[in-house]
């Protein structure tokens, strides 16, 4: 079983050349809400746009929820200078019995382009690898979602199955195929050592 007892003992604060990721609060509601109220955010998100700013703090509610649970840990990723939420990010489902989790994430189309997510990940991945034990990530995207794709590309992911309509999108009203990528432990130290050899610690920070 995958033991996170130590690694969610108070909730982990990361950063990164640029970021600081820490636990999401009800404050965060405010920024969260038009974040998930775009319809361009959540257009490969698979659930509909936010309606109502209570939905913001709802999610935030589970968010906490889940990490005090030791079922999934998601941040909040700000700025270093900025604390105003930009996204989150995380592991919003652990398969234990396989020293597994799932990875999430969204963004504020304000700071898309930016390699924002790809850094707020690199931390992530670190965290999951070398303080909860994972041996595996994965994450399930949208196949046209290239933005995404690229993200995982770049920090080491492979695309490992492909599921034809096997959800429904309750946003555009159609069943939706899905993509599924994996990364390795073994694969991920690989990575972080090229990058570090050329320099290109940026998305990869210690």
């Amino acid at each position: 079983m995958l033991d996170v007892s130590t690694a969610f003992t108070t909730f982990p604060v990361l950063h990164t050349e640029r970021l600081f990721l820490r636990a999401p609060e009800p404050d965060d509601a405010a920024a969260m809400f038009p974040i998930m109220a775009d319809p361009e955010v959540m257009r490969y998100f698979g659930a509909p746009p936010m309606a109502l700013p209570d939905e913001a703090l709802q999610r935030i509610a589970g968010i906490r929820e889940a990490f005090a649970a030791q079922e999934g840990v998601r941040w909040a990723i700000t700025l270093r200078e900025d604390e105003t939420l930009l996204g989150t990010c995380g592991f919003w489902r652990l398969i234990k019995p396989h020293f597994r989790a799932e990875v999430g994430y969204e963004l504020g189309r304000t700071w898309w382009g930016r390699g924002l997510m790809t850094e707020a990940l690199g931390a992530v991945l670190r965290f999951g690898f070398t303080q909860m034990g994972l041996h595996s990530v994965e994450a399930m995207i949208d196949p046209p979602n290239v933005a995404s794709r690229r993200v995982l590309e770049k920090l080491g992911f492979v695309q490992e199955a492909y599921f034809r309509e096997n959800y429904y999108d309750p946003t555009s009203g159609r069943f939706g195929d899905s993509a599924v990528f994996s990364l390795l432990r073994s694969n991920w130290l690989l990575v972080r050592g090229a990058a570090n050899r050329v320099g290109g610690t940026e998305h990869l920070p210690t």
